[in-house]
């Protein structure tokens, strides 16, 4: 039996938008397996999709070029992608790669 190595889950939704909690390791693989459902949050007319990241125990540069990816996508569809309790070191990664240019951090 394998045990899945990330979690993504609804945890909160209002006319605001959805919130969405991230919570394991967040790599090459398992984004994989959670792209195609942030993507379709992106294009669900949501105005705002909160990722709660406190959860996360890794993320590599494939996890964050997801991140990317779905702040480009929810650009496009009019949706802002806003993260939240990023940990330190995943902080860190994303300065490293210039990922915090364009992620927005937000404070709840």
């Amino acid at each position: 039996m394998t045990t899945a190595l990330i979690d993504l889950k609804t945890v909160g939704r209002d006319d605001r938008g959805v919130r969405i909690a991230l919570a394991g390791e967040l790599d090459f693989y398992t984004a994989g397996q959670v792209a195609p459902r942030l993507r379709e949050l992106a294009g669900s007319g949501h105005r705002n999709i909160v990722l709660d990241l406190c959860g996360l125990s890794f993320c590599d540069s494939a996890g964050i070029d997801l991140l990317i990816r779905l702040h480009r996508r929810c650009c496009a569809e009019g949706t802002r992608l806003l993260l939240c309790a990023v940990p330190p070191l995943v902080v860190k990664s994303m300065r490293v790669l210039a990922a915090d240019r364009d992620l927005q951090f937000v404070v709840l």
